[in-house]
């Protein structure tokens, strides 16, 4: 019998170490692990060349009060070592299944298991063996959905196959919110902007830049990951239109317009920074600045900037002979304070503030909030104006430019949403006694 065409030769398929807990609270259920081994048999088995990343979340769970407060860092070496572990017990069971499968580990633990050799592993695909790579990228700060995307486009995959609970993408989560609508289709530049969180940020941007497609399905429902294969997905996040030029320039606008918003509302957290409360936080130090061997350099690089108390900052110099010079940026700035050195301490004392100051002060701050708003508006009607000279060259659709346009809105009323909110926040600060 001749085996049906696959959409796919070869893929990447990320599994989180939470898929093979089963019903467990944490570790590996044999059950489950043989449920998801049967289904990647089931795939290379018509031909398809398969690579997996494995997660490490069902170990490390059961260690992660032992690791509250710990180094970040060591915390994620942990966890990719239970990558380890995971990725062992996966091959493994594929063996005894008679699918032949090799570890590769981005960390060099040789008498366990390969390292990871680019070539290598693409010479295993080729003789139709699993390759499972473990230890996610070898480096902390970078999650494995990171390492997916990343080994996804090392392997020269098709797409990442993101093996999840549930069967797509969804507005919310479905088990939370019976209200969650699931997406037939989505962009990533639009997952961007609705701050879907089914993979991380790097992971998508990863994968946006490469043009590499990523699939959400549910892992374990039987036959799943053969029907992806198949070519009949759930909901599936791609490069817009699959590479159209003209929806990757609208896609680009999109994506410019949401940065330079987002700038916009970090000047703004800057500059509300400054403005003295009648309590004291580190943070109004932030952008002064001191002459440091010929650099201006900020106060917070060249000190240690602490809470004495409500009403006190305590600076405290790395080199003593800056003390003075500290002292002096901090009584010439604009925050009308009047700082006391003490040995290499510098106390800054946090006058309280009058009502008419308080009132002032409030004028400040809403005069700054106007100020934001205006800039992103800004930024609305430049990304319009893109739009709108594009449909005058026929190089987009009416329905297209209208959808963008639409999509700027969104992103030009959440940003002010979120102005207000700090505007709103700010004179709580200011009027609180």
């Amino acid at each position: 019998m001749t085996a049906p065409a696959t959409a796919y030769s070869r893929i990447l398929l990320k599994l989180s170490g939470e898929a093979l807990m089963g019903d467990d609270a944490f570790g590996i259920n044999r059950g489950t692990v043989e449920m998801i081994v049967a289904q990647v048999k089931e795939v290379a088995d018509l031909g398809v060349q398969v690579g997996v990343v494995i997660g490490g979340g069902n170990i490390f769970r059961g260690v992660s009060l032992g690791a509250a407060g710990m180094d970040r860092a060591t915390a994620d070496y942990m966890g990719m070592l239970a990558t380890v572990i995971n990725a062992l017990a996966l091959q493994d069971a594929m063996n005894r299944a008679g699918l032949p499968a090799r570890v590769q580990s981005a960390l060099n633990i040789e008498p366990v298991c390969e390292p990871y050799i680019r070539g290598k592993a693409m010479r295993y695909l080729e003789e139709g063996k699993v390759v499972i790579f473990a230890a996610g990228t070898g480096n902390p700060f970078f999650t494995t959905d990171t390492a997916a995307a990343l080994r996804g486009r090392e392997m020269e995959a098709q797409i990442v196959l993101k093996a999840t609970k549930v069967d797509g993408v969804y507005t919310a989560d479905p088990n939370k919110d019976p209200r969650a609508t699931r997406y037939e289709s989505i962009t990533f530049d639009e997952a961007f902007v609705k701050n879907l969180k089914v993979m991380d940020a790097t992971a998508l941007a990863l994968c946006r830049d490469q043009k590499l497609p990523i699939n959400v399905f549910s892992i374990f429902k039987v036959g799943a990951l053969r029907r992806v294969v198949l070519g009949n997905p759930r909901a599936r996040w791609s490069t817009p239109r699959d590479g159209d030029p003209m929806a990757l320039a609208i896609a680009d606008i999109k994506k410019q317009a949401a940065e330079k918003m987002a700038k916009s509302i970090d000047t703004l957290k800057h500059d509300l920074a400054k403005v003295r409360t009648g309590r004291a936080h580190v943070g109004l130090l932030d952008h002064l600045r001191v002459d440091y061997y010929g650099t201006g350099t900020p106060i917070n690089q060249v000190a240690n900037v602490t809470l004495v108390d409500a009403r006190t900052i305590g600076v405290q110099p790395y080199e003593k002979k800056m003390v003075q010079t500290i002292e002096r940026a901090i009584r010439d700035s604009d925050l009308g304070v009047n700082p006391a050195t003490s040995g290499d301490m510098i106390r800054v004392p946090m006058p309280p503030l009058t009502e008419e100051r308080r009132k002032e002060l409030t004028k400040i701050v809403k005069h700054e909030g106007e100020e934001a708003k205006v800039a992103v508006r800004n930024v609305r009607r430049d990304a319009n104006t893109h739009l709108k000279d594009m449909l005058k060259k026929h190089e987009v659709s009416e329905d297209d430019e209208k959808r963008a346009q639409d999509e700027v809105q969104k992103l030009t009323d959440k940003s002010v949403q979120d102005i207000d909110k700090l505007v709103a926040e700010k004179e709580k600060e200011l009027m609180a006694l």
